[in-house]
């Protein structure tokens, strides 16, 4: 799957029902902007200061992890270590971004841009901060640390502490999530609506599938992930609308 042909395909799918548009529904709030871009701050602002306490793993420390111990559900990541995977959810978590602003496609829209900007930018603001700050509390060795072909010099590094939650999964979701819900709310006579939720909902999974079968997430991060971008991706529009 090519970044460039999925852009186009949610472009086009986007585009075909700009006359369906009725009254712009959304209306920037201090109630809730404020709120939302201090709660982004402040995670990011705390997860910047305990990144810093992070230690990497030692290698005495790495030589002593078991296998046994882990939910067997998440086990299936200890199995793979794939850079080609890796590069794979790096091209789906990036073809996700172009969701919302697949919107500004329709000149109507762009007369409210920096209405569809910032709603777009607070939600991604406090999704970064939650999955930064999670993983430099939880600090959770990723599965490639399990795995005997990956590279001691990469389980040696302080990423490789940061398996939960999955923030390329996290992001997909947020992002797609959060065009879907603006979609629908801006066009919601759309023939189309279907077609966008499902691949809303389509491409996260790719990019977490992608970051299993590349060792960097357990099923259970991708989970989470997922949830919380879907989440925040419905939740901030709707705080926005009228």
């Amino acid at each position: 799957m090519r970044l460039s042909a999925v852009v186009v395909s949610v472009f086009l799918v986007f585009s075909s029902s700009v006359a369906a548009q009725q009254t712009f529904p959304y209306q920037l709030s201090n109630k809730v902007d404020f709120p939302v871009l201090g709660a982004g701050i402040l995670t990011t602002g705390i997860s910047i200061y305990l990144d810093r306490r992070v230690e990497p793993l030692l290698e005495e420390q790495i030589g002593i992890l078991e296998i046994d111990k882990i939910f067997g559900f998440d086990r299936y990541s200890t199995r793979y270590y794939s850079n080609s995977a890796h590069q794979f959810s790096n091209v789906t978590a990036l073809s996700s971004i172009a969701f919302p602003f697949a919107l500004l496609l329709d000149k109507d829209n762009r007369a409210h841009s920096g209405e569809l900007l910032l709603i777009t930018l607070e939600g991604a603001l406090i999704n970064a901060g939650l999955i930064n700050f999670t993983k430099t509390l939880v600090r959770r060795p990723r599965p490639f640390v399990y795995n005997g072909t990956a590279p001691l010099e990469l389980k040696l590094k302080q990423e490789a502490r940061y398996s939960f939650f999955s923030g390329h999964t996290a992001v997909s979701s947020y992002f797609t999530f959060a065009g879907a819900q603006m979609y629908n709310d801006i066009y919601p006579d759309s023939r189309h609506k279907t077609t966008v939720w499902a691949t809303a909902a389509i491409l996260p999974i790719l990019t977490g599938y992608g970051r299993m079968r590349a060792g960097k997430h357990f099923p259970s991060d991708v989970l989470v992930g997922y949830g919380v971008g879907a989440i925040l991706g419905v939740l901030v529009p709707r705080l926005h609308r009228l």
